[in-house]
């Protein structure tokens, strides 16, 4: 669910009052069917989110049907970790459903701001979310769209999960047109892309798909269309997420590959045998204590709610570990291939087959980050860019994530910046990370002073674009003590709804000035 501020057709919204009862007090968020209100139920005098079918679609039988379909089906199921439903409201063109108003993020939001999660956090959510399943199939009701943006994470160390509105009861019809998929189809099990019988097992495999990606930072199938990523699940079987992460332990692992099985009868039985696989390793979690990313509802915690630190330790909060491939680190300089370089620059970036493993490298005193343009927090990730140099290819910096490859405004960029011991004349850069076909500027600084240094008016040492291999860049012998990486394309969709590049490991290749 996306945070939004009210616009100018919005603001005509505020004071509505629904139902008689229902007062809308501010837009706090937006998805394909609805907005989501904070409001107040001024019979019982208590907070509450509202539902509001969009305008357009509030004509429409079968989206009216299948959205009171979510609040009958929702107020069936009574769970701590399912949002709770109070009421729903047909009132002057508008539909509404009225329910708990919580103090949350999503999951969604989660991952896109702070990266892949722990094995450890990644199962305690898990777990959360089986029992909900686990109460909801008993019922008879399958969710049909679990995905991160479903998934709420609340401060007092609750997990939710929302929006039941296309749902299936077993005693209902399915609510589709013809030909249409019902759910997003980055999650969706097979049975549920074809005609066959949908049961409880296809809300596993869609858990298990926010399992991989929580863990590997990448959904398991990928495409450029709906249609694509459905092909691809119909007819391959994913990586096992420990080759693309290798501190993934077996007993996650191999849990999420079985329920990731295209034949339902291959995955778990039910919601409680997933969750039976997964409890040996929760037992075994230890503490940690991270900032959590600002939440998207908003409401005072209870007296008796546990802080988030004593009712759930460690889960929730991130490692700070990025997807790798694990099969290209062994033997660096036999992965290397030609990158797209821009042919109009002298000094541009190739791959050399074995000069990074054989040249000794410039000692390297210090990484930081520019952002000359950014708002917020100073720098980008700027607490992030020493894991580029440590030589542990299993720690990264990383942009932020964005809703466009080419940045938003007037920003044209954002820079890793890499400090040597001392001058030196630099020959080669060795950048190891994402292979999204991301594309960069790079300059040679006589130091580390940025003040007045601009990327668009200095002519850069090497152009890099397209990059989808480790690479070397050839800095041409220049003298400086300062090498600014300026990424002004964020290249393909790591993950998928946002924009990212990360760099796992960065080495500079020379020799000190004044050296033999």
């Amino acid at each position: 669910m996306t945070s939004l501020s009210p616009g100018p057709r919005d603001q005509g919204l505020v004071g509505l009052v629904l139902g008689g009862r229902y007062s809308l007090e501010q837009l706090i968020g937006s998805g394909g069917m609805a907005q989501v209100w904070e409001g107040t139920d001024t019979v019982l005098g208590r907070k509450v989110a509202v539902k509001i079918l969009h305008p357009h679609l509030a004509g429409d039988e079968v989206f009216v049907k299948r959205f009171r379909q979510e609040a009958v089906a929702a107020a069936r199921l009574s769970h701590p970790s399912i949002v709770g439903v109070y009421d729903t409201v047909s009132d002057a063109g508008h539909e509404a459903i009225v329910m708990e108003l919580l103090d949350a993020t999503t999951l969604r939001r989660l991952l896109d701001e702070q990266g892949p999660l722990d094995p450890d956090t990644t199962v305690r959510v898990a777990l959360r979310l089986l029992d909900a399943l686990e109460v909801a199939h008993t019922a008879g009701v399958i969710h049909r769209d679990v995905k991160p943006s479903n998934i709420l994470l609340c401060r007092d160390g609750r997990v939710k999960i929302a929006d039941f509105g296309i749902a299936k009861a077993d005693d209902q019809t399915e609510l589709t047109r013809d030909g249409a998929m019902v759910g997003t189809a980055t999650y969706l099990a097979p049975e549920q892309l074809t005609d066959e019988q949908v049961d409880g097992r296809a809300d596993l495999y869609s858990l298990a798909i926010v399992m991989y990606e929580c863990l590997t930072g990448s959904v398991p199938f990928r495409g450029d269309t709906g249609a694509a990523i459905a092909l691809a699940r119909l007819h391959s079987t994913p990586i096992d997420p420990r080759r693309l992460r290798a501190d993934i332990p077996a007993d996650v692992a191999m849990p999420v590959m079985r329920a990731l099985s295209r034949t339902p009868a291959d995955r778990f039985n039910g919601a409680a045998d997933f969750r039976a696989a997964l409890l040996r390793r929760a037992s075994d979690h230890h503490e940690i204590e991270l900032p959590q990313p600002a939440p998207e509802f908003h409401e005072e915690p209870t007296m008796e709610s546990e802080s988030f630190s004593r009712s759930e330790r460690r889960w929730l909060f991130p490692a700070l570990l990025i997807l790798l491939i694990a099969v290209a680190v062994s033997v660096a300089g036999l992965l290397f291939q030609k990158t797209t370089v821009d042919p109009d620059s002298s000094s541009a970036a190739e791959v050399a087959p074995s000069d990074a493993g054989t040249t000794p490298s410039v000692g390297i005193s210090s990484a930081g980050t520019y952002d000359p343009l950014g708002t917020g927090e100073p720098g980008e990730n700027d607490q992030l860019a020493p894991a580029a140099i440590d030589n542990d290819p299993a720690t990264s910096w990383r942009t932020e994530s964005y809703d466009s490859p080419d940045f938003p405004g007037p920003k044209s960029g954002v820079g890793l910046v890499v400090n040597t011991s001392g001058p030196a004349k630099l020959d080669q850069l060795f950048l190891q990370g994402s292979t999204n076909g991301w594309s960069a500027k790079v300059f040679v600084l006589p130091s580390g002073d940025l003040s007045n240094f601009d990327p668009e008016a200095t002519e850069p040492t090497a152009n890099v674009s397209d990059v989808r291999t480790p690479i070397n860049v050839d800095l041409g012998g220049n003298e400086g003590s300062t090498v600014v990486l300026w990424i002004t394309n964020l290249g393909d969709k790591d993950q998928s709804t946002r924009y990212q590049v990360s760099i796992d490991e960065a080495r500079i290749v020379g020799q000190p000035s004044g050296a033999g």
